[in-house]
């Protein structure tokens, strides 16, 4: 066995030993969950259906914070710049004088194209960073003083992005760069319709398929919600609410929104195979289920996934509304974590690279 060989092996045994440790410090008596009590499943069985209403509070506080300026190709720049810069021939320029505004775009190759200077690379720089750049281009080689340049935006170059569905004005949008985000989206859309919706779909030029569905921030469910970035070409698809269905999230194979045909009826298992069944790394032991009360409000209560009681998930009636959630707890994400590691643990014939010892 050569010497890189005995190192990859024992650092593949150290791993594995690691991987002991966690397993006995983060495993050891955490189920990350609970079982409610009887009382609360009482009180929920008389609660739903659920009617949610989108949280707009916490759909606004999602946004992206916009990003300062960053040139891009098509951005049309207007640079205020001496006038003898502009008027005369470069072996004769003196003093610097009066100024006045010149308009350039930014071409494919990420430049403008300056009187005398030439081409300047100005993609990717902030506006204080193209003032420099543009005032380098003429100090010293042209001018024996500094000139002063003011850079601003007169026109932006947009990305179409489309959404259609549950918002009050469906439709093609051009956004800016430091707009394109789903939050500002819907905002332009004039926000989710009154009706109400539940679970977004974004669909991407080169992926027309999308990922997973986004759930919208709901009023009394503790749902994460976070912005995402969009692309040119990007559909965003809200759909609207509808009563007859049950939303699964969580981890879960295929989280959404499935119908809740009339007479039909379900139980909390039977609600997880519609979604593909649970994570198989993360091996979750409970499962949260939303539903509200008559007065709006909500009510969850938990429950094992796997058992034979009265009030675990194969015995657990869901209705139509019902949020479904498969939520991480710290044994979940020590099981993915876990996993991640014998991933590498197991790869380390292959790409892992032994540094040093």
């Amino acid at each position: 066995m050569n010497l890189a060989s005995w190192k990859q092996m024992r650092w593949g045994v150290r791993l594995c030993y690691s991987t002991v440790i966690i397993i006995s410090l983060g495993l050891a008596g955490c189920s990350g969950g609970r079982q409610s009590r009887s009382d609360q499943f009482i009180e929920f069985e008389n609660a739903g259906p659920l009617r949610p209403q989108v949280d707009l509070g916490r759909l606004t506080q999602a946004k992206t914070p916009p990003d300062s300026y960053r040139a891009g190709v098509g951005d049309v720049l207007e640079l205020h710049l001496p006038v003898i810069l502009r008027s005369v021939e470069a072996e004769s320029i003196g003093p610097l004088e009066r100024i006045e505004p010149y308009l350039c775009r930014i071409g494919a190759d990420g430049a403008i194209t300056l009187p005398i200077a030439g081409p300047v690379v100005v993609d990717g720089n902030d506006l204080p960073e193209i003032e420099a750049l543009v005032a380098a281009a003429y100090y010293p080689q042209y001018v024996v003083d500094r000139p002063v340049v003011i850079a601003g935006v007169a026109q932006y170059q947009t990305q179409p992005v489309s959404v259609l569905g549950a918002v009050a004005q469906p439709g093609l949008y051009r956004l800016r760069r430091d707009e394109l985000s789903l939050v500002n989206l819907l905002m332009k859309a004039g926000g989710i319709t009154a009706e109400g919706a539940g679970v977004i779909r974004l669909r991407h030029q080169n992926d027309p398929h999308g990922g997973e569905p986004l759930i919208l921030p709901v009023a009394g469910l503790n749902i994460p919600f976070a912005d995402v970035a969009l692309t040119r070409g990007d559909i965003v698809e809200v759909e609207p609410l509808v009563p007859d269905t049950f939303t699964v999230i969580g981890l879960v194979n295929k989280p959404g929104a499935f119908p809740y045909p009339p007479g039909s009826k379900y139980n909390v298992m039977q609600a997880l195979a519609f979604a593909g069944g649970m994570n198989d790394i993360a091996s979750p032991e409970y499962v949260r289920i939303y539903r509200q009360r008559t007065d709006g409000s909500i009510i969850d209560v938990e429950m094992p996934i796997r058992g034979s009681g009265v009030t675990d998930a194969s015995s657990v009636t869901i209705k139509p509304g019902d949020v479904v959630s498969v939520e991480h707890t710290v044994a979940t994400d020590m099981r993915l974590l876990i996993a991640q590691i014998f991933r590498v643990t197991f790869n380390i014939g292959g790409n892992v690279s032994v540094v040093g010892d």
